[in-house]
C-alpha cells in the first residue's frame, strides 16, 4: 500500500480551509494531518508534524512567505513549500519563486491543480500555475532586462533534470544549493512558459535547447 503524502495548511481565510479540508478528504493519497491561520502557528505544525509538504498563504498574518521559506530551508529541508495566492500579481511571484519555494498556485485554480502541485513538487518538480507563469512571462517581455533565452546555467540544469537527475544530484554536481537549482528551474518555467521542470524539459528539447 502506497504511503499517503502528509500535509498541513495555513491561511487565514477558515471558508479557503474547509474547502482544502473536503477536497483532501476523497482524495485517499493525501492526509491534511493539521491547519492553522498564520505564519507563526504554520511553523510550529511544521515542526511538529514535519509534513511533506505545506500549502502557505502569502498574505496571511504572522511570519511572512520570506521568513517560513528561510526557516524551512534551514531546519526542515524534506518540507516542500507550495505557495497559495488570490493575486495574479507577476512581480511578485517571480520574488517569491526566487526565495526557493516549490510550487505556486492561484486560488482560484487551487481545487483544480493543487493535487498536480503537490504531486509535482513530491516528486522533486517544480509546479506554477499555468496562468501565472503565462502573466510572469509577459511581464518579463516588457523589461529592457530580459534575457530571450536560456542562459548558459538554466541550460545546464535543464539538461540534468532531462537525465533524470534529482535536485539534490544537480545542486551537488553543479556545487550550488538545491535551493539555486529551484531557482534556476523556475526562471526556465517561466521563460518557456511551463508548469513544470518536467513540462520545462520537454519544451526545451522541443526546441531543440538541450538534447541528451
Amino acid at each position: 500500500m502506497t504511503a499517503s503524502i502528509k500535509l498541513v495548511a495555513a491561511d487565514d481565510h477558515r471558508l479557503f480551509l474547509e474547502g482544502l479540508k473536503s477536497l483532501f478528504e476523497i482524495i485517499p493519497e493525501f492526509n491534511l494531518v493539521a491547519v492553522c491561520e498564520n505564519g507563526d502557528d504554520l511553523l510550529t505544525l511544521i515542526d511538529q508534524h514535519h509534513p511533506d509538504v505545506a500549502l502557505i498563504d502569502i498574505s496571511m498574518p504572522g511570519a511572512n512567505t520570506e521568513m517560513i521559506v528561510e526557516k524551512v530551508e534551514a531546519d526542515f529541508p524534506d518540507t516542500y513549500l507550495i505557495a497559495l495566492t488570490m493575486h495574479l500579481d507577476p512581480e511578485m511571484a517571480e520574488e517569491l519563486l526566487s526565495l526557493g519555494l516549490s510550487g505556486y498556485v492561484l486560488k482560484e485554480e487551487a481545487f483544480d491543480e493543487v493535487s498536480n502541485a503537490i504531486n509535482a513538487v513530491i516528486t522533486g518538480d517544480q509546479f506554477i500555475s499555468p496562468v501565472l507563469a503565462k502573466a510572469i512571462n509577459i511581464n518579463q517581455q516588457k523589461s529592457e532586462t530580459r534575457k530571450d533565452f536560456l542562459t548558459a546555467r538554466e541550460l545546464e540544469v535543464l539538461k540534468s533534470a532531462a537525465n533524470g537527475e534529482s535536485n539534490k544530484a544537480i545542486a551537488r554536481a553543479l556545487d550550488i544549493s538545491e535551493r539555486t537549482v529551484r531557482f534556476h528551474v523556475s526562471n526556465c518555467c517561466v521563460k518557456l512558459e511551463a508548469h513544470g521542470r518536467s513540462n520545462a524539459v520537454a519544451k526545451a528539447m522541443q526546441m531543440g535547447l538541450i538534447t541528451v
